[in-house]
């Protein structure tokens, strides 16, 4: 019985705070390719090509069927992504749709090939993203159009931003979050590290993507709740803004306090006593079920008042960008981008 009221209530905690479910992937990578030169191989003959809007989609004939569902979505997932950014059009993108990883890193280019436990990976300075439709090590079926649309955010969150450099946490947070592969795997790993004071300092939370295989689920798990969060605060318009100020040569932490009035610590004393409030319940996990449904009720009570605020404050910001609303004034320049 006391096994299935903590399912129970991990359960409920994930839907308070997980608004979607999808299945995990294999970690990615966007490589920071912008100060190398990199050459595209050819694609093979047995390849078609369509295009869709500005993006170019190869893959091979026979295993079109396979991947129908990426190329039906492909145009509106990366028209989605990319408008919480500002990008009312985009530029010109290369997506290569392959049947395993050997031939992920046989179609990438051979100065940065892909990490070996990629299924996914993203070459924002050049436009170009592969997505394998078999998992690495265990060669496992990828949910494919969810993992081109993680790739397609690194690649459009290198146009808006003009190939501007960002902590690591914050673009794959941006890029789980948009992509919805928010699971319960990832929900226990947050949820753990909060009980265990084991979350990261934002500094130094990037360094987790290089620790232990634990340590990397736990850096993504806290990228997508910080971006998640930040989302909840303040509305997609921010992210805009943040992109903005990106392109115009400002660094990450003078972005962000001009995106969302404070700066990095003062956001992360406020994400943190969020993360407080939602893990709030883990000491009850073998109380009374009298407790248990009374903190339940005050979390749901917490979770209003927090949506109400937000909600006054996406309405200020709202405000104040339609104040300011000029025609654009730049024009966005990605270095390296090929046109096929």
């Amino acid at each position: 019985m006391s096994r299935l009221k903590t399912w129970l209530l991990s359960l409920a905690l994930w839907i308070m705070t997980t608004p979607t479910f999808a299945q995990p992937h294999s970690h990615d990578d966007a490589l920071p390719s912008h100060d190398i030169a990199l050459s595209i191989p050819s694609v093979p003959s047995d390849y078609a090509t369509e295009q869709l809007g500005p993006i170019a989609v190869s893959y091979p004939r026979a295993m079109r069927p396979i991947f129908a569902e990426a190329l039906a979505r492909a145009e509106r997932d990366a028209r989605a992504v990319g408008a919480p950014l500002g990008m009312a059009e985009l530029p010109r993108l290369s997506v290569r749709l392959v049947p395993d990883v050997v031939t992920l890193r046989l179609l990438s280019p051979p100065e940065m090939p892909p990490p070996q436990y990629a299924s996914g990976v993203a070459y924002p300075s050049i436009g170009l993203t592969l997505v394998s439709a078999r998992a690495p090590g265990t060669g496992e079926a990828t949910r494919v159009g969810q993992v081109l649309r993680h790739e397609l955010s690194h690649l459009v969150w290198g146009v808006a931003t003009g190939q501007a450099s960002g902590p690591r946490w914050f673009t794959e947070g941006l890029a789980v979050e948009q992509s919805g592969e928010h699971t319960f795997e990832r929900f226990q790993s947050m949820a753990q590290a909060s009980f265990t004071h084991g979350l990261a300092p934002w500094a130094l939370l990037d360094r987790r993507f290089a620790g232990s295989p634990d340590q990397v689920d736990v850096a993504y798990a806290q990228g997508a709740d910080i971006v998640g969060w930040l989302l909840r605060r303040d509305g997609p318009g921010r992210f805009a803004v943040l992109a903005e100020r990106l392109r115009g040569g400002d660094s990450f932490p003078i972005a962000m306090r001009t995106a969302f009035g404070a700066t990095l610590t003062g956001l992360e004393e406020e994400w943190r006593a969020d993360v407080h409030s939602r893990f709030a319940l883990a000491p009850l996990w073998a109380g009374s079920g009298v407790v248990t449904v009374v903190f339940l009720l005050m979390m749901g009570a917490a979770t209003l008042r927090r949506w109400r605020r937000s909600s006054k404050t996406r309405a200020r910001w709202a405000s104040e960008e339609r104040a300011r609303r000029q025609p654009p004034r730049w024009v966005v320049v990605t270095p390296g981008m090929r046109r096929d």
